[in-house]
């Protein structure tokens, strides 16, 4: 036990210091690039953010209130007419209709499929932008659930229940499916429709534990959407071709704890960015391909059955009511696949940050991590260094983030708390300074040097801040100019400051032979005079450095000239003039 245990540390240990040297975001962002859409009244609750690319329109959704935020138009969020009782019977009593918001989904069209739930019943209705509810139906005996995924493919809604599986319901009520109940608590995160060559299968991921343990697996299902169920007696209205894997995350130790899920279409497939937790303090981010969870639902073996000669458990097939006894038997004991999906790379680490959100982006050749953290900031994050690119705090107050949704069209990422939703700017690329160095030094891929400022460039790389000039070189004692005159009284106390850009940067003063490291404050880098004399006088300047991709890069950021003031009566060192307002104000208290 005790070999394996410090056997475990070791791999730990190799594995979080060869993963990267900085942990910490380069920059922090609080205001700049950050725009907060406010409510006519005040309403909590919030919980998600759905898009209808069509029409442009941000919908935010929670249990009692539906909003919409056209964002190119409005600077608030438009509280939308969502009273399912307009169309209730005139037999029945509305007095005590009240319908909880229960789903919400975006349709191809441009259209949103909302549904409300009052009674153990749901009714849902299509709406456009203009708002109006149109092909309303209802649903009995089904009770959606805001806070899990959903998914609309055509005229079928796709739903989950972490109590009960994965739903599949149409308007017209002919081909509902709903799972047999699970024998392990899940927590549903993800549903996917294939394209291509997986074009008809319905993907879900999810995470799953036994009541009586406290261990998270991390599994996929796929099952085919043209599934009919079984005959009576055998899996009737139940899904016939639910087949499962299981998700591997990590080297050398796993990560269990799948969190959220991410996609994105690329080289003609899907990839899927999975955001895993662990009990050590750490999260990770794993990538699967779909064509390698195809391959493994489609090529493995069965971990605990033996597959029927005449039908591989788990295939589409034109009638599943035509599926032999022994097919829809074998689906009653739910398949699952022998071999583990498998990441195609070695896990992205961030030591010490549990995250709890996802959102991935594509910016020419890089891919761009989006991540919500507990305190309620959210990491841009370049994935192929690691490299925390920025930290947002889109709320003043730390705060629980409920949702997140990405515009990949207009580069905007929407977050939501219970009561606020805050649209943040991912082209905003005057946060890093108006320097070439600074600039390129962020290693963001939305922005570039132009010349003349840091900007948004959709077709630039990340380029090597080497092509500014003398950005390696630092400067010279003999050519540091007169900076900032700034004249301070004798003996008295003096700070220089100097602002702190990048966290992943050292900071240094020098002054004649001088060279002193920096004080670290919130107001940025410090050097304190003692007591001001004539050995104090003449150039500092605040020089910082960086290291990136073995090299090093100085950039002067600040420079004063200080000179001893030779006249106590003309000047007074900022020190001393709170105490002398208080001697000349001292005889009015006594009165």
């Amino acid at each position: 036990m005790g070999w394996t245990c410090f056997s475990v540390l070791l791999i730990w240990i190799s594995c979080v210091c060869s993963i990267k040297l900085h942990y910490d975001a380069r920059v922090t962002v609080k205001n700049e690039g950050i725009t907060r859409f406010s409510f006519e009244n005040h309403q909590s609750g919030l919980v998600k953010l759905v898009s209808t690319s069509a029409s442009k329109v941000i919908w935010v959704g929670g249990d009692e209130a539906l909003y919409s935020i056209k964002p190119a138009q409005d600077s608030k969020l438009k509280l939308v007419d969502v009273n399912l009782c307009k169309n209730e019977s005139k037999d029945s009593d509305n007095s005590e209709c009240a319908y909880r918001l229960s789903l919400l989904s975006p349709g191809a069209d441009g259209n949103l499929l909302f549904c409300g739930t009052f009674n153990g019943n749901a009714k849902c209705c299509y709406m456009n932008s203009d708002n109006p509810l149109t092909d309303c139906f209802g649903l009995e005996n089904y009770e959606p659930n805001i806070n899990e995924p959903s998914l609309l493919v055509g005229e079928m809604l796709y739903f989950t229940k972490s109590e009960t599986g994965l739903f599949r319901i149409s308007k017209d009520k002919n081909n509902n499916i709903w799972s047999l109940p699970p024998q392990m608590e899940q927590k549903y995160l993800k549903l996917i429709a294939g394209k291509g060559e997986h074009k008809g299968k319905i993907y879900s991921f999810f995470a799953e534990k036994h009541k009586s343990e406290d261990r998270w697996i991390p599994r996929v299902s796929q099952s085919c959407m043209n599934d009919r169920g079984g005959r009576k007696g055998h899996l009737q209205n139940s899904w016939t071709s639910m087949i499962y894997a299981r998700l591997f995350c990590g080297r050398g130790y796993e990560f269990s704890q799948l969190i959220d899920v991410a996609t994105l279409e690329m080289d003609n497939d899907i990839k899927i960015y999975a955001l895993f937790r662990n009990y050590w303090n750490m999260s990770a981010v794993c990538v699967y391909s779909m064509t390698k969870i195809s391959t493994i639902f489609n090529s493995s073996p069965f971990n605990s059955i033996k597959a029927p000669v005449n039908h591989r458990p788990g295939t589409c097939v034109a009638d599943s009511l035509t599926l032999s006894d022994e097919v829809q038997t074998i689906m009653k004991e739910r398949p699952e696949m022998k071999d583990w999906v498998m990441p195609e790379n070695d896990p992205l680490l961030f030591r010490h940050r549990h995250y709890t959100h996802i959102q991935v982006d594509r910016q020419k050749n890089n891919t761009v991590l989006l991540l919500s953290l507990e305190s309620g900031g959210v990491h841009k994050v370049l994935e192929n260094q690691a490299f925390v690119i920025a930290e947002y705090l889109p709320f003043p107050h730390g705060t629980h983030i409920t949702s997140m949704l990405l515009d990949d069209s207009e580069k905007r990422l929407f977050v939501s708390s219970s009561n606020e939703v805050v649209q943040i700017d991912l082209k905003a690329c005057h946060v890093y300074g108006d320097e070439c160095t600074e600039c390129l030094l962020s290693r963001d891929p939305y922005c570039g040097w132009n010349g003349l400022r840091c900007t948004f460039t959709p077709n630039s790389q990340v380029e090597d801040p080497h092509v500014c000039s003398s950005a390696l070189a630092a400067p010279s004692r003999t050519e540091i100019s007169a900076g900032t005159v700034v004249h301070v009284p004798p003996s008295s106390k003096h700070f220089l400051l100097c602002p702190m850009t990048s966290h992943h940067a050292t900071y240094h003063w020098l002054h004649g032979s001088m060279r002193e490291e920096c004080v670290d404050s919130d107001q940025g880098c410090l050097y304190l005079i003692e007591s001001m004399n004539e050995t104090h006088e003449g150039p500092y300047i605040c020089v910082s450095s960086e290291d990136v991709h073995q090299k090093t890069y100085n950039r002067t950021v600040v420079q004063y000239q200080l000179s001893m003031s030779r006249s106590d009566a003309h000047r007074v060192s900022p020190i001393v003039l709170p105490c002398l307002l208080l001697l000349l104000t001292a005889p009015y208290f006594l009165l």
